[in-house]
């Protein structure tokens, strides 16, 4: 279980970051809007690092894990809102 919360920590703090970049300009590979950047950056960089905390402070790794996937399950229902009240003209 420790093993897998590290993991996707990691992932986390990665797709957060690179979120974050795409948001403010410096990296241009997103294909979503600038809102959807900073909401998943914001998501993923801030449960990541709550999730790191958890392993490392309180080591409480199946908190720690459900923090982690819980960005992946936040992130998919408002993708699917987001491309659902979309205007795709």
């Amino acid at each position: 279980m420790k093993i897998f919360a590290w993991i996707i920590s990691i992932l986390n703090l990665y797709f957060g970051i690179t979120n974050l970049l795409n948001a403010f300009g410096i990296l241009n590979d997103s294909n979503y809007s600038v809102t959807s950047n900073w909401v998943f950056g914001i998501l993923f960089l801030g449960l990541g690092a709550a999730s790191i905390y958890f392993l490392l402070a309180k080591d409480n790794n199946t908190l720690a894990a459900l923090m982690g996937i819980s960005p992946w399950i936040l992130g998919l229902v408002f993708l699917l809102s987001n491309m659902l009240t979309s205007d795709y003209k």
